[in-house]
């Protein structure tokens, strides 16, 4: 296929589904198992640095807050910082021991296809909590650390790192928008790691740059438009998507 082609479908590919709670790099690995596409992990983490900067973009306004606040001596803003931290954790540690087996054993049809299914389990559970009260600056370290253990499963595709974390957010009683605007703050320091340690392997992607351009803007509007969904409950609508697309991925 035309390179240009695969890096327009992988880009926007990866830009709409990495900010919807459906696995970005699930559908990647499936893409790249049915057309037979030519691209590695190494891809895949270029890929989504272009959705950080989506994303650092979208929330400059926060990440500018707890930034202003720590010089500041603002305790909510150094609290919310160390959540942050705390809640990397898990993510960071499960990478150093699931990179070797990534590409050969969690890249399958079956795989991502059961994990799609598991994740609209999630999504659909998340819909039937009850009214939460915590708010962005009432998350502990221990929550935090609760939330990135989600985060941390969600290494495998198939698993949605937002609807993971989502989920893990909610049942903690946090308030759906915070969960969302917490769930994307914590994505930040985990891509940004995986970028920098990789950062010498996919600065050798030939071609790259497309995707990376495709990928960076159609994820900010991404965000954009899941900004008017992030306080309803309809996240079950998404479970019904991956559960569709994980079914037609086993059979």
């Amino acid at each position: 296929m035309d390179n240009f082609l695969q890096s327009f479908i992988t880009g926007v590919t990866q830009g709409t589904t990495e900010f919807l709670p459906v696995s970005s790099s699930g559908h990647l690995f499936l893409l790249r198992n049915y057309f037979h596409f030519d691209f590695g992990t190494n891809y895949v983490v270029l890929l989504h640095f272009a959705t950080l900067i989506a994303v650092l973009f979208f929330f400059w306004k926060d990440i500018w807050q707890i930034l202003t606040g720590l010089f500041s001596k603002d305790f909510s803003a150094w609290k919310l910082f160390f959540a942050l931290i705390i809640g990397t954790i898990p993510a960071a540690v499960a990478g150093l021991f699931i990179e070797e087996i990534l590409e050969e054993f969690l890249t399958s049809n079956l795989t991502i296809g059961i994990s799609l299914i598991f994740t609209g389990f999630l999504l659909f559970l998340s819909d039937k909590f009850k009214k939460s009260d915590l708010s962005i600056t009432d998350i502990g370290l221990k929550t935090a650390f609760f939330i990135g253990l989600f985060q941390a499963l969600a290494i495998v595709p198939g698993l949605s790192r937002s609807g993971l974390t989502l989920f893990g957010a909610l049942f903690l009683r946090v308030k759906r928008g915070d969960a969302f605007k917490f769930s994307f703050l914590l994505s930040i320091p985990v891509i940004l790691g995986s970028t920098i340690i990789k950062l010498d392997e996919i600065s050798r992607i030939s071609e790259g740059g497309w995707g990376f351009l495709f990928a960076g803007v159609s994820g900010f509007f991404a965000l954009w438009l899941l900004k008017f969904l992030r306080k309803s409950k309809r996240l079950k609508y998404f479970a019904f998507y991956c559960w569709i697309i994980g079914i037609l991925s086993i059979v």
